[in-house]
This record gives structure tokens, sequence and C-alpha cells, in this order.
């Protein structure tokens, strides 16, 4: 019976994660085509910027809300019509290039927005039922879906706009179909805190983080990605590459944390969680400097994989300490550590790349892995001063689906 109900959970996680790649795949697609739209919309990059932080910010800010909203909700809601809002910026191509067209244009990345932050604490809720399956690799799977999905999202998106311009993104509009199919068909729920269950939820640790620790370490290395995920296409536009070759280089930033985020979690099974974090923090940044000094390398593109291998994975290992640390309620966590996170990152993206604008992307660009060594650093200070049992399968105070 547990072999069928753990091949029953991993297939539902399986869906899960085919979710979250789709959201971040829509959600993926405007920073890699912005050389495109800037050139049919005639705008400048600040506020190609504007438009890009009007996504990532209504994306991270409304989890704020939203990991409370439905905290005492089993049904997945949320998954569904996110999934919906998502696809909605796919109609960008009807937009008049007109004042009005921009206006609209910052409307549908709101609502796109909207639509990818609601899923990602009801998302990380619903992998939260699945206790046959050990917490880091539920976390780890889930949250790959969703770096694949980032980096499919430069990928697919350059290589339909470069063929067909902006009207390649229709095809897109029936993406979310198959999503919410699945969910509905495996009947995915969610968990819910402070419903007593007889199943034993594996936890982390005895001893856990403050949950405050876990976000003062993980806002720095967030900004440090925003800006090479926001900005690496427009970089490498400047520097004279073909927009695919920008869009295939955010796909490979985001494999390299697809494939990290498997490696990391096996290693950090046996070494913990917080010292592997700190550690692909530390190593990350190291790599995203190699890389900027080197781009005008084609073969540099390894070295952006590289520190992408690290600095996704840095953060997955976070959201894994985050889902039983001290504080706020699950939901609450949920929503500050995937959305409260990015929202701050999203916030101090936008001066930075008015700087850029005024400056030049480069030169900005190349302080950027700084805060995968601030997150890095502060990670190993945490080490020093926080003990963390290696004590787990304890129960947790968290119900199964129904």
């Amino acid at each position: 019976m547990d072999k069928r109900l753990a091949i029953y959970q991993w297939a539902q996680l399986l869906v899960l994660s085919s979710v979250h790649f789709t959201v971040d795949m829509l959600g993926n697609m405007l920073p890699s085509i912005l050389p495109e739209v800037r050139s049919d919309f005639a705008i400048s990059l600040s506020l190609g910027a504007f438009v890009l932080a009007a996504l990532t910010i209504t994306a991270n800010g409304i989890q704020l809300f939203t990991g409370r909203l439905r905290s005492r909700h089993t049904k997945p809601l949320f998954l569904h019509l996110g999934m919906a809002l998502a696809v909605c910026l796919c109609l960008l191509p009807a937009l008049p290039k007109s004042p009005l067209g921009i206006s609209i244009l910052i409307f549908l990345a709101v609502v796109c927005g909207g639509g990818i932050g609601i899923v990602h604490p009801e998302g990380l809720r619903g992998i939260h039922t699945l206790a046959q399956i050990p917490p880091a690799m539920s976390t780890a799977v889930f949250m790959t879906g969703g770096f694949v999905g980032f980096a499919a999202g430069g990928a697919i998106s350059t290589a339909l706009v470069s063929r067909f311009g902006l009207n390649g993104l229709y095809p897109l509009l029936l993406c979310p179909i198959f999503g919410i199919l699945m969910v509905m068909l495996l009947r995915i729920r969610l968990a819910v805190e402070s419903i007593p269950t007889d199943v034993p939820v594996p936890r982390l640790a005895k001893n856990s983080l403050d949950f405050r620790l876990v976000m003062i370490m993980a806002i720095p290395a967030a900004v440090s990605t925003t800006l090479i995920a926001m900005l690496l296409p427009t970089l490498l536009g400047e520097a004279g590459f073909a927009l695919t070759f920008g869009g295939f280089s955010a796909t490979m930033f985001g494999l390299g944390g697809a494939l990290g985020s498997f490696v990391w979690a096996i290693v950090a099974h046996r070494k913990g969680e917080l010292l592997c974090s700190a550690l692909s923090f530390l190593l990350a940044g190291p790599f995203a400097l190699a890389y900027l000094l080197l781009l005008s390398n084609s073969w540099a593109i390894w070295l952006v994989f590289a520190a992408g291998f690290c600095a996704f994975a840095g953060y997955i290992l976070l959201i894994t300490l985050a889902r039983y640390a001290a504080g706020v309620g699950l939901g609450s966590r949920m929503g500050w550590i995937v959305g409260g996170t990015w929202l701050f990152a999203s916030i101090v993206f936008m001066p930075i790349a008015t700087l850029a604008d005024r400056f030049g992307t480069a030169r900005i660009m190349q302080y950027a892995p700084l805060g995968y060594l601030l997150s890095g650093i502060f990670g190993i200070y945490l080490l020093l001063r926080v003990h963390i049992s290696p004590d787990q399968n304890q129960p947790g105070p968290l119900a199964q689906q129904d």
C-alpha cells in the first residue's frame, strides 16, 4: 500500500512541478524578448525595466497575501486561476504600438504577475502533503520544475519571436490547459497547519532556524539572481549577440539551477541544508563574476551555467529550511520565502536598471555577484552561531490531503 501511495504522490509531485514549469516559463518570456518589445513599442531600457518590475513585483508581492488568504482551504483554486491569468501576456502581439498599447502592456504584466504569484504558495503547500517523499527531494523537484520553466521561457519565446515576430507567442495560450486538467484528475490538495494527522510528516530538525534569519540570508542572493535573469539578454544584445543567443544564455542559467538543485539536495541530505546553501552561494559569486568578465566569448556560457548550478540550488535549500523554520505559519512562510524575497529583489532592480540605462548595463552588472557572497558569508555566520539538530522524522503539524 505504501508503495502505491508513494507512486501516486510522485505523480502528484510531477504535476505540481509541471504547473510550476508553466507559470515560470510564461513569466520569464518578457526579459528574454525585451529587446524585441523595446524595438516594436519604441521604449527605453528604463521603461522596459519598469514593465519587467511590474510583473515581478506583482508576482512576488501578491504571495504575501495569498500565503494566508486560503490557509485553511485544501482545494487548489489558485493553481487553476493562476495558470489562466499567467498566460495573458501572450496577448502582447494584439496591442497597438502606441502609448495606449504600452499602458495595456503594463496592465498585462501585472495580471500575468498576479497569476504567477498565486500559484507558488499553493504549489508549495501541495508538496507539503506528500509524506512519502523526503522534504528536500520534493522541494527540489518542485522548484526544479520552475527553474526549467524559467529557463525554457527564454529559449522558447526567443525562438518563436525570432521566426514569427511577436505573433509567435499566440500558440503558448494553450499551455495552461494540460496543467489544469491534471491537477483536477489527480485530486491534488493542499496542506493545512494545526489540524491533527495520524501520518508522520518528516521535519528538518528539532531546533529549527528562526525564519527571519532564513529570509535575511535569501534576499542578497535573490537580488543577484534577479539582476542576471532580467538583464542578461539585454547585456548580450548590447554586446552584439543575436536575440536567440540571449534567450539560450538565460536557458543555460536556469538549466544549471535545475541540475544543481538535485545535486546539492543529495549532498545536503548528508551534510545539512544550511551548510550546502552557504557553500553554493559562495561558489556562485566567483562563477557569475568570471562570466560577466568573459561573456564576449561564446564559450563563457558554461560559466553562467555553473553560476546557476550553485545560485538556484542555494535558494532551494533555503526554502527547505523555511518549510520547518520557527516563526509564522506555513502559508505565510511559503509566501514570504518565495514571494517576499523576490519582491524585495524586484524593488531593488528598478533603480539599478535606471543606473544601467545611464551608465551602461555591462558596468552595473559587474557588481551583481556581490549578493551571492553576502548570502554565503551570512550562512557561514549562522553555522557558527546556530546549532541544528540532525534528528529527522519528527511529526509535523500539517494535515494530509482529503
